[in-house]
Protein backbone atom coordinates (compact mmCIF):
# COMPACT_ATOMS: atom_id res chain seq x y z
CA UNK A 1 0.00 0.00 0.00
CA UNK A 2 2.80 2.42 0.89
CA UNK A 3 4.62 1.77 -2.37
CA UNK A 4 1.37 2.12 -4.32
CA UNK A 5 0.77 5.52 -2.71
CA UNK A 6 4.34 6.49 -3.55
CA UNK A 7 3.78 5.53 -7.19
CA UNK A 8 0.47 7.43 -7.30
CA UNK A 9 2.16 10.53 -5.87
CA UNK A 10 4.86 10.29 -8.52
CA UNK A 11 2.36 9.92 -11.34
CA UNK A 12 0.30 12.83 -9.97
CA UNK A 13 3.42 15.02 -9.92
CA UNK A 14 4.54 13.92 -13.38
CA UNK A 15 3.19 17.04 -15.17
CA UNK A 16 5.25 19.28 -12.86
CA UNK A 17 8.49 17.34 -13.30
CA UNK A 18 11.12 18.04 -15.94
CA UNK A 19 11.27 15.60 -18.86
CA UNK A 20 14.48 14.09 -17.46
CA UNK A 21 14.74 13.47 -13.70
CA UNK A 22 17.64 12.70 -11.39
CA UNK A 23 17.43 9.20 -9.93
CA UNK A 24 20.88 8.70 -8.43
CA UNK A 25 23.10 10.98 -6.41
CA UNK A 26 26.86 10.67 -5.88
CA UNK A 27 28.71 10.74 -2.57
CA UNK A 28 28.82 14.54 -2.75
CA UNK A 29 25.02 14.62 -2.87
CA UNK A 30 24.80 15.87 -6.44
CA UNK A 31 22.75 14.03 -9.10
CA UNK A 32 24.79 11.85 -11.43
CA UNK A 33 22.19 9.74 -13.23
CA UNK A 34 19.06 10.83 -15.07
CA UNK A 35 16.16 9.05 -16.81
CA UNK A 36 12.91 10.04 -18.50
CA UNK A 37 10.40 11.30 -15.93
CA UNK A 38 7.81 8.50 -16.38
CA UNK A 39 10.47 5.88 -15.66
CA UNK A 40 11.89 7.95 -12.82
CA UNK A 41 8.62 8.19 -10.89
CA UNK A 42 7.97 4.45 -11.11
CA UNK A 43 11.50 3.15 -10.57
CA UNK A 44 11.69 3.22 -6.76
CA UNK A 45 8.19 1.76 -6.23
CA UNK A 46 8.95 -0.98 -8.79
CA UNK A 47 12.26 -1.83 -7.09
CA UNK A 48 10.42 -1.91 -3.77
CA UNK A 49 7.76 -4.29 -5.02
CA UNK A 50 10.48 -6.50 -6.49
CA UNK A 51 12.39 -6.55 -3.20
CA UNK A 52 9.25 -7.40 -1.25
CA UNK A 53 8.40 -10.21 -3.67
CA UNK A 54 11.89 -11.65 -3.33
CA UNK A 55 11.73 -11.63 0.49
CA UNK A 56 8.29 -13.26 0.47
CA UNK A 57 9.25 -15.87 -2.15
CA UNK A 58 12.46 -16.70 -0.29
CA UNK A 59 10.49 -17.15 2.91
CA UNK A 60 7.82 -19.29 1.22
CA UNK A 61 10.40 -21.54 -0.44
CA UNK A 62 12.46 -21.96 2.72
CA UNK A 63 15.52 -20.18 1.33
CA UNK A 64 17.23 -18.34 4.16
CA UNK A 65 15.58 -17.47 7.44
CA UNK A 66 12.92 -15.14 6.05
CA UNK A 67 12.02 -11.68 7.23
CA UNK A 68 9.30 -10.87 9.74
CA UNK A 69 6.15 -9.38 8.16
CA UNK A 70 6.88 -5.96 9.72
CA UNK A 71 9.99 -5.81 7.53
CA UNK A 72 7.76 -5.23 4.50
CA UNK A 73 6.30 -2.10 6.06
CA UNK A 74 9.69 -0.82 7.18
CA UNK A 75 11.25 -1.36 3.74
CA UNK A 76 8.28 0.20 1.95
CA UNK A 77 8.38 3.23 4.26
CA UNK A 78 12.11 3.68 3.72
CA UNK A 79 11.72 3.49 -0.06
CA UNK A 80 8.75 5.89 -0.01
CA UNK A 81 10.93 8.35 1.93
CA UNK A 82 13.66 8.05 -0.70
CA UNK A 83 11.04 8.50 -3.45
CA UNK A 84 9.74 11.64 -1.72
CA UNK A 85 13.27 13.07 -1.55
CA UNK A 86 13.90 12.32 -5.23
CA UNK A 87 10.58 13.89 -6.23
CA UNK A 88 11.26 16.97 -4.09
CA UNK A 89 14.70 17.39 -5.62
CA UNK A 90 13.34 17.09 -9.14
CA UNK A 91 10.63 19.63 -8.33
CA UNK A 92 13.29 22.18 -7.43
CA UNK A 93 14.07 21.66 -3.74
CA UNK A 94 17.84 21.82 -3.26
CA UNK A 95 19.52 19.88 -0.49
CA UNK A 96 22.36 17.42 -0.10
CA UNK A 97 20.79 14.05 -0.81
CA UNK A 98 23.43 12.17 1.19
CA UNK A 99 22.68 14.26 4.29
CA UNK A 100 18.96 13.59 3.80
CA UNK A 101 19.28 9.84 3.20
CA UNK A 102 22.02 8.75 5.64
CA UNK A 103 19.88 9.10 8.81
CA UNK A 104 17.17 6.97 7.21
CA UNK A 105 19.72 4.35 6.11
CA UNK A 106 21.15 4.18 9.64
CA UNK A 107 17.66 3.91 11.14
CA UNK A 108 16.72 1.19 8.63
CA UNK A 109 19.91 -0.71 9.50
CA UNK A 110 19.35 -0.46 13.26
CA UNK A 111 15.75 -1.64 12.92
CA UNK A 112 16.81 -4.53 10.66
CA UNK A 113 19.44 -5.67 13.19
CA UNK A 114 16.93 -5.35 16.05
CA UNK A 115 14.38 -7.42 14.12
CA UNK A 116 17.00 -10.04 13.34
CA UNK A 117 18.03 -10.32 16.99
CA UNK A 118 14.41 -10.45 18.14
CA UNK A 119 14.06 -13.62 16.16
Amino acid sequence: MILALSAVAGVALLPALPSSVAIHFGVGGDPDSFVAAPLGVLLVPAIGVGALLITRLADASGIGTGAPPVFDTILATFLAYVQALVLAYNLGARFNMVVAVVPAVVTFGVVAVALDRAG
